[in-house]
């Protein structure tokens, strides 16, 4: 059976670095060299996330013969399980990582037998959290700056050929790019994208964060998919997020990952041990993936989307105060139904504190004609479960 077909089974198989085999394992990777300066031999165990088990203080998985425990917190899981059931989707999944380890807290989904998986493949649109990618292109590809003021008018529900030009007249509204993520103003996007990118700019930006690849993590899980068209307006559509692109939600927690770590890439990993294999206690970072600088602006501009843009609402109790009280959060928010038959995808992925990061929160809600909730409200709790379990003044459990 092929790996990704065992993905999508909800198994991994894991290279253990001189592990020794279980009872009746697959063909070892490599062949071992029995040479002075061989590296450790190599062979796989297949873990299956697809059966996890809870137990009072671990999670772990069956793993052919013996079980593999996970880094999962078991009541950081529950939580987030609970508020999926709560939440009552058609279909849903959280990630939580730890931003200081790259280990996972939270791989949570609520699905039927009949449904595929949303973890391992891009399935789900996008929507508006592609932004992220658009905003580190126009940083790096079409050299615009923050402070750059830009003038539309509507583009609330969809980019049309009048929004690729600057709006003039008495209904023409000017904002800072600097705000034009937390609002979500796809028309600024729009605009910006026609006036500063081509396509093997966008192209060039997605794949290096690694659209349309894997991520480094123990499990074949994809990033995201790109499929970039020609035509000018569609271009600024998929650019928005409107159209060609998707996401898993590991993926939409390692863009924030990226932003909180300041641009560098780690590997992310969910096994924490399985017979002889440990994974390494420090986080293993990788190469530099955005600049600094544009990591630097992008934080600033998610906060905007938590204190003042359009998950405001939703981290604000009935008085006003943020339910996170001292605690600032970087997010962003993305709401698309692709079709008149498909189920509207709503999407929260951030971190928090923003300026001294500790944990990315990553909901994808696949919500139905009638919904109860929306992911940045079940994001939003889990920071709550998160920060209350941790004694932050102020911050209560949901």
């Amino acid at each position: 059976m092929s790996l990704r077909r065992l993905a999508n089974l909800g198994w991994i198989a894991l290279a253990l670095a001189g592990a020794p085999a279980a009872a009746e394992p697959a063909a070892p990777a490599t062949t071992p060299d029995t040479s002075a300066d061989a590296a450790p031999a190599t062979t796989t165990l297949e873990v299956d996330l697809g059966h996890l088990e809870l137990r009072a203080d671990r999670i772990v998985a069956p793993a052919g013969a013996t079980e593999a425990v996970l880094t999962l917190d078991p009541d950081l899981q529950r939580t987030a399980l609970d508020q999926l059931r709560a939440a009552h989707p058609v279909q849903g999944a959280v990630v939580v990582v730890d931003i200081r380890t790259g280990r996972l807290l939270v791989w949570a989904e609520l699905k039927t037998p009949q449904q595929k998986s949303l973890f391992y493949e891009a399935q789900a649109p996008a929507a508006s959290v592609f932004k992220l990618v658009t905003t580190v292109a126009l940083f790096e590809r079409g050299h615009v700056d923050p402070k750059r003021r830009v003038c539309f008018n509507g583009g609330e529900h969809g980019i049309y050929r009048r929004h690729l030009e600057p709006a003039t007249g008495p209904d023409a509204a000017c904002i800072p790019f600097s705000q034009a993520l937390g609002l979500s103003k796809n028309a600024v996007y729009a605009q910006l994208v026609n006036e500063h990118l081509m396509r093997a700019d966008l192209i060039e930006i997605a794949e290096r964060i690694g659209f349309n690849a894997n991520l480094p993590f123990d499990v074949p899980v994809e990033l995201g998919g790109l499929s970039v068209p020609y035509n000018d307006l569609a271009f600024a559509r998929t650019a928005a997020g409107f159209e060609d692109t998707r996401l898993t939600p590991l993926g939409a927690a390692y863009l924030s990952f990226l932003v909180a770590n300041g641009g560098r890439g780690a590997k992310l990993s969910i096994v924490d041990h399985a017979g002889d294999y440990h994974a390494p206690v420090e986080r293993q970072d990788l190469e530099q993936v955005i600049s600094a600088t544009s990591a630097w602006r992008l934080v600033r501009m998610m906060e905007v989307t938590v204190h003042s843009g359009t998950s405001l609402g939703a981290f604000s109790d009935e008085h006003g105060r943020s339910y996170l009280r001292s605690i600032r959060v970087a997010g962003k928010t993305g709401t698309l139904k692709p079709g008149p038959d498909a189920p509207t995808s709503s999407w929260f992925t951030g971190f928090a504190p923003s300026r001294r990061p500790e944990v990315v929160v990553s909901v994808l809600l696949q919500n139905g004609a009638v919904w109860r909730r929306k992911a940045n409200e079940v994001a939003r709790d889990l920071f709550r479960s998160y920060f209350a379990k941790r004694g932050v003044k102020g911050v209560t459990a949901p």
